[in-house]
């Protein structure tokens, strides 16, 4: 089967990338060996791309270590699984092996190693794996719902924008963050705002992924973008460990406003600047 199109940048990156890809396909029982079920292949379907890195793989079974496989299913892990499975997660539960598929690039000059991890995934769902988790991003996918060989590339599949909501913030102000871009090479990006700002800050959010998974670089912290034809914003180092009280598991990038202040109320603020001009 020829392979499809590579999924490519649009704008070669300036600066080099150094992404990573974690994938965990869950089986009941040990996969079935691929020359047992016609049309099953070792390659999801399609060859990888010839840029494409070497793909690594490795099988752990839930006796190995029962805590550590249990972990992958339970807590807030398992609060995103009911969400992300819609409640179906009897084959989550009655999974006792778990497939890690994890491939590196370094200073890649197309999507070409996401390919081929996602490409691994399938070949691992053709042989019984029935869920898979994209851990960088946490996104759980029953099987039916991995990328097919022949499926674009889109940035909102392979990444997320998550609110952290909490009670223990009785200011209202809460992170607003990305979680996959990693995968990506780049920092995931933070916000504190509130509620009332969150529809703002994700449209920012997704028009700057977009931008990044198109080969754009994030502007340095001291260079301003526009956001919005009023709004300026700047992306700056995570000097307070934002990311890591997050769990991104990946760099970070704060954005702030022109004055470096957080975002809480900025929605507001816009409002009534348009309003008084």
């Amino acid at each position: 089967m020829a392979a499809p199109p590579t999924w490519t940048f649009a704008v070669a990156p300036t600066t080099a990338r150094h992404p990573h890809v974690l994938l965990i396909a869950f089986s009941t029982g040990p996969l079935r060996d691929a020359a047992a079920r016609p049309g099953a292949s070792d390659d999801g379907g399609a060859a990888a791309a010839p840029s494409a890195p070497a793909v690594e793989e490795r099988t752990i079974e839930a006796r190995q270590d029962p805590a550590w496989f249990a972990g992958w299913r339970a807590g807030s892990l398992r609060a995103i699984a009911e969400r992300d499975l819609a409640g179906a997660l009897a084959a989550l539960d009655a999974a006792d092996h778990l497939h890690l598929v994890s491939v590196s690039a370094d200073a890649p000059t197309d999507l070409g190693y996401l390919q081929a991890a996602w490409a691994r995934a399938r070949a691992l769902v053709e042989r019984g794996a029935t869920t898979v988790l994209d851990v960088h991003a946490m996104i759980y996918r029953h099987a039916a719902d991995v990328p097919a060989a022949d499926a674009a590339f889109e940035v909102l599949r392979e990444a997320r924008i998550v609110f952290e909501a909490s009670a223990d913030r009785p200011d209202g102000t809460h992170a607003l963050h990305t979680r996959g871009l990693r995968k990506l090479g780049v920092p995931d990006l933070v916000a504190l705002c509130t509620r009332a700002d969150a529809p703002l800050i994700t449209t920012v959010m997704s028009e700057l992924m977009a931008a990044l998974a198109r080969g754009a670089d994030l502007p340095p912290a001291a260079q301003p973008f526009e956001a919005t034809p009023d709004l300026r914003l700047h992306a700056v180092d995570d000097e307070h460990g934002l990311g890591q009280l997050l769990q991104l598991g990946n760099t970070a990038r704060v954005l702030v406003d022109d004055t470096g202040g957080h975002l809480a109320g900025v929605a507001a603020r816009l409002h009534a600047a348009q309003n008084a001009s």
